[in-house]
């Protein structure tokens, strides 16, 4: 895992220096621009590790330069120095947010602190203000054409190889729970570590969101991604769960006809297998059990909840898998 997050930090420090390089040549090498730090300043606040992150970035970006453009020269008309600075900022953070323009935020308000701290300030005009929006979709540009050449994800590809690595861990993770549910576990193992299983669906879910932010209609959409996601969380909250429940005071059952639904745990994140619906113990039953095995019945009845919850997670997760499959 740090060799994958070195891998991916050192690309990222690449595109940013990639993409600086290119904005900063264009600069120079134009007229135009004036001050080189607005296509840099665009560059570092809008490169993102992928193509959708910067394309929103950089929609805040330029929806933040047009709003910061506009409120600065009309409070350039009636007021100047910190005092005009003030009111302005005063008028920009309600009509960003009035216009749901939240992402060009930041950039507005350092562009509306660069605009009234230029050194010559009666040159802030309406030609001063287009120059700089210019210099800033140099930037926007430059990040946007960098992040799309310089190593693009496959996301949709991302996607499934995480759900696959999900899909190991977790069933690994209900092997053991059920070994420790008939007393047969031996030593934990680093697959029970909660943290993976965490990690990874964190990064399913951005990468999830990125892509029905691109494609609201494409393949995430008709394979219930998002669905799946949520189902993943509970399924790993659940487990856990239960590993600590189990941990805490052990609960064994002496065989499987005290629940024959522990022989089908492993195998609930199948995808490939019919989902049917799994019994779970008789509550009846829970009072009769826990003399038997010698466990406190409020233990057992949390335990029970906990495997009803995850089984009935583990299941829906099977049946928007087997509708991918199906398709």
């Amino acid at each position: 895992m740090t060799a994958e997050l070195n891998q991916q930090a050192l690309k990222n420090a690449i595109k940013y220096f990639v993409a600086a390089a290119i904005a900063g040549s264009i600069a120079l090498a134009t007229d135009q621009v004036k001050y080189i730090w607005y296509p840099l300043l665009a560059v570092v606040m809008c490169m993102d590790e992928t193509e959708t992150r910067v394309i929103a970035a950089s929609r805040g970006r330029m929806l933040g330069t047009v709003a910061a453009g506009f409120v600065g020269f009309f409070v350039h008309t009636v007021l100047q120095g910190w005092i005009a600075l003030t009111v302005a900022l005063l008028i920009l953070v309600p009509l960003l947010r009035w216009c749901r323009w939240q992402a060009g935020l930041a950039t507005g308000v350092v562009l509306l602190s660069m605009l009234f701290l230029v050194a010559e300030y009666n040159s802030l005009d309406w030609l001063y203000i287009l120059n700089r929006t210019i210099d800033t979709l140099i930037g926007v540009l430059v990040a946007i054409a960098v992040s799309n050449l310089l190593w693009p994800i496959n996301r949709l590809a991302e996607i499934h190889g995480l759900d696959l690595q999900l899909r190991h861990i977790l069933s690994q993770r209900l092997l053991y729970i059920q070994q420790l549910l008939l007393g047969t576990a031996a030593a934990a193992s680093a697959a029970q570590v909660p943290l993976e299983g965490s990690r990874l669906i964190s990064q399913l879910s951005q990468l999830v969101n990125d892509e029905l932010r691109s494609r609201p209609h494409g393949e995430a959409t008709r394979h219930h991604w998002r669905q799946r996601c949520i189902l993943w969380e509970r399924v790993n909250h659940h487990s856990v769960q239960l590993l600590r429940l189990i941990s805490w005071q052990p609960v064994t059952f002496n065989n499987l006809e005290q629940a024959p639904w522990i022989n089908k745990l492993p195998k609930l994140l199948d995808a490939k297998l019919d989902a049917t619906k799994s019994n779970v113990t008789n509550r009846r039953q829970l009072l009769q059990i826990a003399t038997e095995t010698n466990t406190p019945p409020l233990l057992l009845l949390a335990v029970e909840d906990e495997l009803h919850r995850l089984i009935s997670s583990a299941e829906s997760l099977q049946l928007a898998s087997r509708c991918e499959i199906s398709a």
